[in-house]
């Protein structure tokens, strides 16, 4: 896969589930509010950041990739990374915070691991956050 958007289990050569994709398109969603937005012009007058927290996603080992994507996946690693969301993309944030919520849980500590549960509460949850965001635009 693509560095920037694989799973962070997947980074550390877990074998892949569902759970990871659903991860991974959420690093595309990111990584289309805060990187490709400025090229298409949604910023406006507005300007880019000079120098992208996701550029980490990119570079060095799987391993340093990973644990940027730990640090991101924490409340405060993502506000920081939709700080660099232009103002257009606002709409988007509790989307992302939900998304993150659903992936990673609710505590301090990061449940990157793939439930036991069935596979269709954890697609669920995720189709309702999009429907709900799709409902307020």
């Amino acid at each position: 896969g693509t560095m920037q958007f694989m799973a962070i289990e997947v980074l550390r050569r877990v074998d892949h589930t569902y759970r990871h994709d659903l991860e991974s398109f959420f690093y595309v969603l990111l990584w289309i509010c805060a990187r490709c937005s400025w090229a298409s012009r949604f910023g406006g007058e507005e300007k880019p950041p000079r120098e992208s927290l996701l550029r980490k996603w990119e570079i060095g080992t799987f391993k340093d990739i990973a644990n940027a994507k730990l640090g991101h996946m924490t409340v405060n690693g993502l506000e920081e990374v939709m700080d660099e969301f232009p103002n257009f993309f606002d709409i988007v944030k509790p989307l992302c915070l939900k998304i993150r919520s659903i992936l990673f849980g609710e505590t301090a500590r990061l449940t990157i691991g793939t439930p036991a549960s069935d596979p269709d509460q954890f697609y669920n949850a995720i189709i309702v956050a999009y429907d709900e965001a799709i409902t307020k635009l």
